[in-house]
């Protein structure tokens, strides 16, 4: 097994006319899994990071066509939790971007709501969207071949990632 990981930083950009249309294609041509060898995968671990043209200072989860390509992105390719830096903000470098995996898992819920209705509302969307960046996180490292250490110390980053609407679990 593999616990020393030899991560790739990549940052990818979705153009303003793939944002408009919702369009993943050219994304998961690069990025799709099943494409991708097991040493490609090792190298990709925690190393992507999204940039969005022509979007100017926003909250993704609050631009309309955002969160339809990113909620289109996530059901084609639930595997964020394995790919995306978490250390970088996923788009601008503001508010809830800052956790880009908070800031996804906010863009795939099924509607943006106020702090009052995200316990009733998104809360267990939340929920299960972080139970399957788990399992994404489990099958991908393993496939890898990634230590067990390294997928816990994931599983801990995701977590906290989710942890100011989630709470404590």
């Amino acid at each position: 097994m593999n616990n020393k990981i030899q991560m790739k930083k990549v940052e990818y950009t979705f153009q303003k006319s793939a944002i408009l249309q919702g369009d993943v294609r050219e994304f998961l041509t690069q990025f799709d899994p099943a494409k991708l060898t097991n040493e490609r995968l090792a190298e990709m671990f925690g190393g992507l990071s999204f940039r969005f043209e022509n979007i100017g200072d926003c909250e993704i989860q609050t631009h309309g066509e955002l969160r339809i390509l990113l909620r289109r992105l996530h059901a084609i390719w639930p595997w964020s939790a394995y790919f995306m830096d978490l250390t970088r903000p996923l788009g601008p470098d503001i508010a809830a971007n800052k956790k880009p995996l908070l800031a996804l898992a906010l863009c795939a819920a099924d509607r943006w709501c106020d702090e009052m209705q995200v316990r009733r509302v998104i809360k267990p969307q939340l929920k299960r969207f972080l139970f399957n960046s788990h399992e994404a996180v489990d099958r991908l490292a393993k496939r890898a071949g990634l230590g067990a250490g390294v997928i816990q110390d994931r599983h801990q980053a995701v977590t906290q990632q989710l942890q100011p609407l989630l709470g404590n679990l």
